[in-house]
């Protein structure tokens, strides 16, 4: 090469600035995709749809930045350390935020720090995968609707000190956790699906883990969250809440609600918490409610079915089941029980418990029968005695008379298997079934059944082959029983 071309070249190259983050002027301006990649110095490139972030961007307090609906960013980052951190305004509707190699923990994820009020985070209708963090929040108030994060690495939203409204949201196949709150956080998060979460089942984190720190006030209402994950639990509220959570379902986790520590008193109300035994631990898993700590939550009108314990009390806590003066009772306390022992209540405590008009099942039709139902003073002399009269007698209160039975995993067997398994379930009534199997990371990988069954207990065969007949290599796989309205997860390990 001649000298002179080559240090022409060399020149051109020294005066050609590396790739650095992008920080908005904060001078008032509405930014697009298209604006970064006219000013962002090559941190954003593209031609939209599709954009590509190779650096950081922040948006400054007082500017904005709309992405255009159908706009897909993609992140060329495998460091988990490029972000699109909002200290300004974000508007998003149905957009994806993803990045180019798809493994959970590629990029940062979404971060809103609101400095100011008139700051707005608003993402609707939107796709965010593959971050260390779905949604990183703090000190903000969000509005985060209709939007599915899956494939996070750490946490899939994390709010400190955050409020707003989570709604309609699907957060699912997240390595670890679902959705964490902490120093004082109380947002309105309902009506969102989560489900095959903790897939990395390496630590005990609960679905919703209301935090250790402040005072943590949400109410999360009409939420469904199946389980999977032998250590995950549906919700755990730690110390120092008043929050409410109504009228949610809880399936297939290691617990349904964890009351822990001191001042952990919200109102449970009006939820389904059913068969929450995903984890062989019978001593500290398979409880419905458990109140664990000096706490006094309001626990009234839920239906608890299928656990070792309905509800659980230790270690210094007194919820109010009903007569204590702020809750009803009407709770549904149904089949629950470990080793030929009913334990409706479960009361591992020396202080008095409030349960009055509750109901314990059709068959529990005498005070003698209802008192079998429960453990307490009278089964051993250092408990505090439950005060459960009056019960409901005469029929439930609301909501269960000649309602079908609710969906239930039998599980696989055997597990792990080689080469075939057969997965068990029963239905409550005759209705339209599909069965999925999912590998670790929640990509389906085959569909077993797809069609009408019949009412009672069904089985279905896996030769654990994929969709088009290929063999599928060892690992944990889950499978996914979707009847009407009802879905259950369970889980299974192929041995090659």
């Amino acid at each position: 090469m001649p000298r002179l071309v080559a240090l022409f070249l060399l020149a051109t190259f020294l005066a050609s600035p590396a790739l650095a983050d992008f920080t908005t002027p904060g001078i008032g301006v509405n930014w697009t995709c298209d604006d970064l990649v006219t000013h962002s110095g090559g941190a954003v490139t593209g031609d939209g749809p599709e954009f590509r972030v190779h650096e950081s961007i922040f948006i400054a307090l007082g500017d904005v930045l709309t992405v255009e609906e159908g706009s897909r960013l993609v992140f060329e980052d495998t460091t988990g350390d490029v972000r699109l951190e909002i200290n300004g305004s974000l508007y998003a509707t149905t957009s994806t935020f993803t990045s180019s190699a798809a493994q959970p923990g590629d990029w940062y994820g979404l971060v809103f720090k609101d400095t100011n009020p008139s700051s707005v985070f608003d993402v609707q209708g939107c796709v965010v995968e593959y971050g260390r963090y779905g949604v990183d929040v703090v000190y903000a108030d969000i509005n985060l609707v209709d939007t599915t994060i899956r494939h996070s690495e750490e946490k899939a939203v994390d709010l400190t000190g955050a409020g707003g409204v989570v709604s309609g949201c699907v957060i699912t196949d997240n390595l670890n956790q679902t959705i964490y709150m902490t120093l004082g956080s109380s947002p309105l998060i309902e009506n969102c699906r989560l489900e095959r979460n903790n897939l990395e089942n390496a630590s005990p984190y609960p679905y919703i883990n209301i935090g250790l720190q402040s005072v943590n006030s949400p109410t999360i209402r009409g939420c469904r969250i199946i389980g999977g994950a032998t250590k995950s639990g549906g919700m755990a509220v730690w110390n120092s809440c008043e929050g409410l959570i109504e009228g949610n379902f809880i399936e297939g986790c290691g617990y349904g609600i964890l009351c822990y520590s001191v001042g952990a008193n919200p109102t449970i109300r009006g939820n389904t918490i059913f068969s929450n035994t995903i984890n062989s631990d019978t001593v500290n898993w398979g409880f419905g409610i458990a109140c664990n700590g000096v706490n006094q939550p309001v626990i009234e009108d839920n239906v608890i079915r299928h656990h070792w314990y309905g509800v659980a009390i230790t270690g210094g806590a007194q919820p109010d089941l009903g007569g204590g003066g702020m809750s009803s009772g009407e709770n549904k306390l149904i089949d629950n029980g470990l080793g030929g022992e009913v334990y409706a209540i479960f009361n591992n405590t020396s202080n008095p418990i409030s349960a009055t008009m509750n109901w314990y099942g059709y068959n529990v039709t005498t005070l003698e029968q209802v008192e079998d139902c429960i453990w307490h003073q009278a089964d051993d002399m250092s408990l505090g005695p439950v005060d459960y009269d009056p019960s409901n007698l005469e029929g439930v209160v609301s909501g269960m008379v000649n309602a079908p039975r609710p969906l239930e995993l039998h599980g696989a067997s055997p597990n792990p298997f080689n080469p075939s398994t057969r997965l068990a379930f029963t239905l409550g009534e005759d209705q339209d079934v599909t069965i999925q199997i999912h590998d670790a990371r929640g990509r389906r990988v085959a569909t077993l059944q797809a069609g009408h069954l019949a009412a009672g207990r069904q089985e279905i065969a896996w030769n654990g082959t994929g969709q088009h007949g290929e063999a599928l290599p060892s690992g944990l796989y889950l499978y996914r029983v979707l009847a009407g309205t009802e879905d259950a997860v369970g889980r299974m390990q192929l041995v090659r």
